[in-house]
């Protein structure tokens, strides 16, 4: 078995606060997040905490990559990270820069975990790169 490298990304969002940039930013909800995050949250009585739980994976999966946001905050970089649901668990997929920046770290596999409970939503992501023997 070959050894991997890991790299590893965590991110705590506050609920109400992405609930106000929902309701007061009107291009928030589009900028950031895709067509399908947008349709799988809005199916839920209450959307924010799922819309927080994506926020967080996107921040996890850019610390992963080393990215991070810029200065600014927002930016596309966010909609380049996609939480994608097959079957019961979520998976990432990655785009543009993002997608690039892994494939240059040679990045296998993704992990995401994500949760909400209450106040806070929190998203894990672990990059696995199988090294060559």
């Amino acid at each position: 078995m070959s050894p991997s490298r890991i790299r590893h990304g965590i991110d705590l969002v506050h609920v109400p606060e992405l609930r106000t940039l929902l309701r007061e930013r009107t291009q928030f909800e589009e900028r950031v997040f895709t067509e399908a995050e947008r349709d799988y949250c809005n199916g839920f009585p209450d959307p924010a905490p799922h819309f927080a739980a994506r926020f967080a994976a996107k921040e996890a999966a850019l610390k992963a990559l080393g990215l991070g946001l810029t200065p600014l905050g927002v930016d596309a970089r966010l909609r380049e990270v996609e939480v994608v649901r097959r079957g019961t668990a979520p998976t990432l997929a990655l785009h543009g820069r993002s997608a690039r920046e892994a494939a240059r770290l040679g990045v296998d596999s993704t992990s995401v975990s994500l949760t909400h409970d209450g106040d806070h939503a929190m998203a894990a992501v672990i990059l696995v790169s199988e090294e060559d023997a």
